[in-house]
């Protein structure tokens, strides 16, 4: 009994000088917390560009969607092993289930555009309180939504029109923000057609 007192002592009086350092730093002056709020700023930056996120997330999901509208998802062959197949559409989720996911995960996915500090593929920052940037995300979150809706009738006639009101809001922001007047030059990006160079 007495050997576990002892090291419980021991084990207590780490603590005490481990709590007395982290309280206090050697040089006496206060711990300066702008270390930290640095750091949490850079771990709460976004990963991806506008142009990562697109090819990653909203390119696949979309495509989900819009295959509803000239194949029947539920007849499309389901892969021999679902839980490990990388295509949602035969995968373990696969069918229609696959088409409403994808459709919710669209527009979960337009909060993704309005994150502070994303970047563009130019390097420039994008202007996420510019109001035609918000306009352009709501609509295409709202037309997300009703494709979504759409996809729970199972119906591929609703999905035409759904798939493409979905595909002209994409286009709409296309069109303003992803211009290239030079073909592979992406210094456009992101940057208002009535600031950048005519498209």
């Amino acid at each position: 009994m007495r050997s576990h007192g002892r090291r419980w002592a021991i084990a207590l009086l780490f603590v005490a000088q481990f709590l007395t350092a982290c309280a206090e730093p050697p040089n006496g002056e206060p711990a300066a917390a702008s270390n930290g709020a640095a750091a949490d700023d850079e771990e709460s930056a976004p990963l991806m560009t506008v142009n990562q996120l697109m090819h990653a997330i909203l390119f696949p999901l979309g495509n989900a969607v819009f295959i509803a509208q000239s194949e029947n998802p539920d007849a499309l062959p389901r892969d021999p092993t679902p839980s490990s197949s990388p295509n949602p559409l035969t995968g373990l989720y696969g069918g229609w289930q696959a088409v409403e996911n994808s459709a919710l995960a669209l527009a979960e996915s337009a909060d993704l555009l309005l994150i502070e500090g994303r970047a563009c593929s130019n390097g420039e920052a994008v202007n996420v309180e510019d109001p035609d940037w918000i306009r352009f995300v709501d609509d295409y979150r709202a037309k997300s939504v009703a494709a979504y809706e759409a996809a729970l009738t199972k119906s591929q006639d609703a999905m035409v029109d759904a798939s493409g009101s979905l595909a002209e809001a994409c286009l709409a922001c296309h069109r303003a923000y992803r211009r290239e007047p030079t073909p592979g030059d992406a210094s456009q990006r992101c940057i208002p057609s009535s600031q950048g160079a005519a498209r």
